[in-house]
């Protein structure tokens, strides 16, 4: 009984096991890559691009473009109550007791 022969077994075992993480962390690098990084250069370069396009045809100002709120809504005046809605109760004044 050698001395090699007493560590054939282990020697085995873990060179199996080393082969088995080094696909294992093959495998999740390929899905990082695949999964993340691509889809995120995708996305970044067809944004550039639709900014691109933005900054060199600007929208025309025709109906497609929403014209600046001033807060105010024409059709409806403070006063008078919103079609549709009804009394339900009586309303109680809330005071705040300091």
């Amino acid at each position: 009984m050698g001395f090699n022969r007493l560590f054939d077994d282990p020697v085995l075992i873990l060179l199996s096991m080393s082969v088995f993480v080094d696909i294992l962390l093959v495998y999740l690098l390929y899905r990082f890559i695949a999964g993340f990084l691509v889809p995120l250069f995708r996305t970044t370069n067809t944004m550039r691009q639709q900014f691109r396009n933005m900054n060199a045809n600007p929208p025309t100002g025709g109906p497609a473009t929403n014209p600046p709120n001033s807060g105010a809504q024409p059709n409806h005046e403070p006063g008078s109550p919103k079609p549709g809605a009804e009394k339900v109760g009586e309303y109680i004044d809330f005071e705040e007791i300091k």
